[in-house]
């Protein structure tokens, strides 16, 4: 699914509570330059991560001197998600944003790999994206879904981004794995689950879109709100 679809598939209002979260606001105001963002399979993570894109894309829309990429990891293409691919991603949405000129490392591998119909490496990628940071006084990088890569693969792309210049403040979103979590053990965190609040405005959406739903509660109004603390108090942060 793109940016748009996911913020699409939420409800609402939801997700506001992780913007609003102190640590969050750390991270974004730069006190922080990394933000380790866990959760069980379910809760919601590539959705949240999706509210974050858009709240950045809101500030990078207001401050031409922010720039705001995101990599959206999955199982099926961990194949095709090498890191010099990613960091590719992150260049040309990077170089999109940027007001100024594309940077000479660019132009001058793009036209080298063109005539010998051969891709840039990963430090040649590297390169550019270093380039490319440099256009802005800050940088939001977001990666969702890390576990979904493969450790190699996403071992190289945190070596990588760490190598950066230090104007890039990086959130992942993750499942609990051992090798991710120890290399953030460091970093803040955030545990990501859905709040009885988002369950509470999802379910209330869905009562009062399905029709058969809407004739069994007009007919009982006080199934509502058993239902919503009902499936509330079995969802446990999913």
């Amino acid at each position: 699914m793109t940016q748009q679809d996911l913020f699409k598939s939420r409800e609402d209002g939801t997700g506001q509570w992780l913007i609003d979260s102190p640590t969050f606001q750390d991270w974004f105001s730069g006190e922080h330059h990394t933000l380790c963002c866990t959760g069980i399979p379910g809760a919601g993570k590539s959705t949240l991560a999706s509210v974050i894109v858009d709240f950045l894309g809101k500030v990078q829309t207001k401050a031409t001197s922010t720039g705001v990429a995101v990599i959206y990891c999955e199982f099926k293409e961990r194949q095709m998600q090498t890191p010099e691919n990613v960091l590719a991603g992150a260049c040309v949405q990077l170089a999109q944003q940027s007001s100024g000129p594309l940077p000479k490392a660019l132009v001058d591998i793009y036209e080298s790999h063109s005539k010998l119909r051969t891709r840039p490496n990963c430090a040649e990628v590297l390169k550019i994206l270093d380039e490319v940071v440099h256009d802005f006084n800050t940088v939001y990088l977001v990666i969702d879904a890390l576990d979904e890569s493969s450790e190699q693969n996403r071992n190289i792309l945190l070596k990588q981004t760490k190598a950066l210049s230090g104007k890039i403040r990086l959130l992942v979103t993750t499942r609990h794995v051992d090798d991710i979590v120890n290399r953030f053990r460091n970093c803040p965190r955030i545990d990501i689950r859905a709040t009885d609040a988002d369950l509470t405005k999802y379910i209330s959406s869905r009562v009062s879109t399905e029709n058969r739903l809407k004739r069994i509660l007009r007919d009982h109004p006080p199934l509502g709100n058993q239902l919503c603390k009902r499936i509330t108090a079995k969802a446990d942060g999913m």
